[in-house]
């Protein structure tokens, strides 16, 4: 059961915004989200997509992977949390400190390493809503 995100008129679940380019790992991502009580507001496979998304959309975190069909994720990361001061979880089988370093800009949430267990994604989507995210 998801933590709910406390506004102040009701309760309701984490809205993600999920930004990968492989479309199996995607749809399986999101029927994994679905089935644990989030909502999913759109998938998208680009850096610019999801810049668009976001700021269309306001979901409350992004499940970023690093590495999209048309660019770096991390500088999509970047520009949604300078716009829209939306945190980005950041998911990648790449993991090296540079990265973390470059990806400090976008103040992630975290970083989960491919392949990750889902136990592993729920417990920092938990930790997520516990922070409310854009705070």
């Amino acid at each position: 059961m998801p933590v709910l995100v406390q506004t102040r008129a009701v309760s309701r679940p984490l809205r993600l915004l999920v930004a990968e380019d492989e479309a199996v790992i995607a749809l399986g991502l999101k029927q994994v989200l679905l089935s644990a009580g989030y909502e999913v507001c759109a998938i998208v496979a680009t850096a610019r997509d999801a810049v668009e998304a976001a700021g269309r959309m306001h979901p409350d975190l992004v499940l970023m992977d690093i590495m999209l069909r048309d660019g770096d994720g991390v500088d999509a990361a970047c520009t949604i949390w300078a716009s829209y001061r939306i945190r980005s979880l950041f998911m990648s089988a790449l993991d090296a400190t540079s990265l973390h370093d470059r990806a400090a800009a976008a103040y992630p949430l975290g970083f989960l390493t491919k392949p990750y267990r889902c136990e592993d994604l729920l417990s920092r989507l938990e930790q997520a809503a516990r922070v409310r995210v854009g705070a």
